[in-house]
């Protein structure tokens, strides 16, 4: 058994796992009946029923509570996903190609304005002109100064080298300190 299924693992996890591997990971007769009921959930609000009127249905057809209809439809949302946000991203979809097959036609008729027109929407639908998805800092292009702060005695010995007319950082006349050698056994 994989390590996605575990001893003690909610009805959830175990639907979930069933839709991850349907062959790998079987369902009791209980959870096949969950995933049901929440396979019906998803359904009805995929068919623009309101939350509401889904719980209804859902109760008249499983006989159960109110409250467990709720819950069922919570779960079928976690699992397969909002219906309202994969309805809406689908929409935009649509309205893009449609958008693009504008631009297209405007292109073809040499309409300048028409083409803005095409494009600005391409932009909309494209969700492009939120600007959310560009992560941009202007911040990091400044152009920041850059500071060192040296000891006293190392800027004496640079100096000291430099009037020689070549510096040597591997011999600057700075007394060493004091290290144990380290072998490398």
């Amino acid at each position: 058994m994989n390590a996605l299924v575990k001893t003690g693992d909610s009805t959830f996890d175990k639907i979930y796992a069933y839709y991850v591997d349907s062959e790998k990971y079987t369902l009791t007769e209980k959870q096949q009946q969950i995933r049901e009921r929440w396979l019906s959930a998803w359904t009805l609000r995929l068919q623009f029923h309101s939350k509401t009127q889904a719980v209804e249905v859902l109760c008249d057809k499983f006989g159960y509570a109110r409250a467990q209809g709720f819950r069922d439809l919570q779960n079928a949302e976690r699992l397969f996903g909002n219906v309202l946000k994969t309805q809406r991203e689908g929409t935009l979809a649509i309205l893009y190609e449609y958008s693009h097959k504008f631009f297209q036609m405007a292109i073809k008729a040499k309409d300048l304005k028409a083409m803005g027109k095409a494009l600005e929407l391409m932009g909309k639908y494209g969700d492009l002109d939120n600007g959310n998805d560009i992560d941009f800092n202007p911040e990091k292009l400044e152009n920041k100064p850059v500071k060192f702060t040296i000891d006293k005695r190392v800027a004496d010995a640079i100096v000291n080298q430099l009037a020689k007319g070549t510096l040597d950082f591997n011999n600057l006349e700075i007394e060493d300190i004091p290290h144990e050698e380290v072998s490398n056994e």
